[in-house]
């Protein structure tokens, strides 16, 4: 099938080789049955095509200025030969969620970069390429104290991506062996040690990220026939599209496939092509025969894996990231009231958060919307997010109960401070009163009353000072009292 060219600087609309009224696709001008594709000859071991992973996990290493990196999302080639760089790619996400996955459109602050990976191989598997994206401001401050000494200076959260090209012959097997990061396994730490030696010196991974997750892609040269020990009730198509998706094969671990979720996480794409989201990966599958063939559907189907699914797995790790670090932080605030700025500063972090990523759609296109959709059901980001909310709501409540409280309190500390002023005042004042009003009636000649020589004895004039201001305070304080139980009546 030869795809549409699209317009320049733009990704087509991933969609799937399509067939009237819902039936299935045809070979040799035949109709085929999916499920009985899929079961026919269960013996034979299935012949692959393309097998396909970008393996996502975490580093901690240096600030990138230089070096072997270039700035920008890995440049995936577009059968039509064109790359799928920042430019085609943003045409496909909100602005909003493009600036987190490649940094500002004017490239004033960059926050992914690629390198290529010619000739590097992991065992069996190929390295096209690696790539890093720093993590945000507030998914980043977890970094500086647990890799501190990593690069000898500042450290900077990652998110790796290593674009492999599966061993063809066992691709589940290979995959397996790619993500799994546990350092107290032998084969483990061996693939960390080799994930970080490919990131460049001053990288590791830290040593709680125990297994990666994967973005993969399957598809068959002819007929599908079932994996090792695919449980009986699913079909090939199941059983495939679940170790894909969960990188394991049946043989280390069978679902229970009464489970009615056990594939709840599918994701029809079209009448070629179908996705299952699980919590440790996304798993493509064709389901039709992939000849190979230069340009046809599947060749631009490996190019949206590797670049726009790829991309909408990464928003996912960020959005889990971040949550989970907003509820450990949370968890460790202890006594809010205390750490009342510490509280304001997570409250802004996770306002800044919302307004980047907890919006219905990130990108123009709706198969990415569903599996995101898919990914945040599997992760639990959600159910975190609202607790979150919850939490930082019921602190919100619980702040304002206080600030009112202590507004209550200061307006009774005022009033008692009012009142006490108002007393020591009318005491003052009338204590000043008495002696001025005792002296100048002395120094007025008054018949009866006054002498006209004023020759009064010092002892007199002192006596008859102490004596007018002790009457005047007793009088004054009884006075304020009077004022300050009618002003509380």
């Amino acid at each position: 099938m030869t795809a549409r060219r699209p317009a320049q600087h733009q990704l087509p609309p991933p969609t799937g080789r399509q067939t009237r009224a819902g039936q299935p696709s045809r070979s040799n001008g035949k109709p085929q049955s999916t499920q009985a594709w899929a079961q026919s000859r269960p013996g034979q071991r299935t012949r692959w095509s393309r097998a396909i992973a970008c393996v996502c996990f975490e580093l901690a290493g240096p600030q990138i200025s230089a070096g072997p990196w270039l700035p920008g999302p890995f440049p995936v080639p577009l059968p039509d030969g064109r790359p799928a760089d920042r430019l085609a790619r943003a045409t496909y996400f909100q602005a909003r969620a493009a600036d987190v996955l490649y940094g500002p459109h004017d490239g004033s602050s960059a926050c992914r970069w690629h390198r290529p990976a010619e000739g590097e191989r992991i065992g069996a598997d190929a390295v096209l390429g690696i790539e890093l994206l720093r993590l945000p401001r507030f998914t980043s401050t977890r970094a500086a104290t647990s890799h501190a000494g990593t690069a000898g200076g500042a450290v900077d959260r990652y998110l790796g991506v290593l674009h492999l090209a599966l061993d063809r012959a066992e691709p589940v097997a290979s995959l397996a062996a790619a993500v799994r990061l546990d350092p107290a396994d032998e084969s483990g730490a061996r693939r960390r040690d080799r994930y970080a030696q490919l990131a460049g010196p001053g990288f590791q991974i830290p040593p709680a990220a125990r297994r990666a997750l994967a973005v993969t892609m399957l598809t068959s040269r002819d007929r599908l026939r079932p994996p090792p020990g695919n449980p009986g009730p699913w079909t090939a198509t199941d059983g495939w599209l679940w170790t894909a998706a969960s990188a394991t094969p049946f043989q280390q671990f069978c679902p229970d496939t009464g489970d009615p979720d056990a594939l709840a996480g599918t994701v029809y794409l079209s009448s070629s092509w179908r996705a299952l989201v699980l919590r440790d990966g996304v798993g493509f599958l064709g389901l039709v025969p992939d000849r190979g063939d230069h340009a046809s559907f599947f060749d631009w189907a490996q190019t949206y894996i590797r670049s726009l699914y790829t991309d909408v797995a990464l928003l996912a790790v960020l959005e889990r990231d971040a949550l989970d670090g907003f509820a450990n932080h949370l968890g460790h605030v202890g006594n809010r009231f205390e750490k009342s700025r510490q509280y304001r500063r997570l409250v802004n972090e996770v306002t800044e958060f919302r307004n980047v990523f907890w919006w219905e759609n990130v990108t123009r296109h709706g198969n990415a919307n569903r599996i995101l959709d898919q990914l945040h059901s599997a992760h639990g980001t959600s159910r975190l997010f609202g607790r979150v909310i919850d939490d930082l709501d019921a602190f919100r409540q619980q702040v304002e109960a206080q600030a009112l409280d202590a507004s209550l309190q200061v307006q009774a500390t005022e009033d008692r401070r009012s009142r006490r002023f108002e007393h020591a005042a009318s005491i003052a004042v009338i204590a000043i009163t008495l002696p001025a009003l005792l002296f100048a009636a002395l120094a007025l000649p008054i018949q009866g009353l006054t002498s006209a020589g004023h020759n009064l004895p010092p002892w007199l004039v002192i006596a008859l000072g102490v004596g007018t201001m002790l009457a005047g305070g007793i009088t004054g304080a009884i006075g304020g009292h009077w004022i300050s139980r009618r002003a509380r009546i």
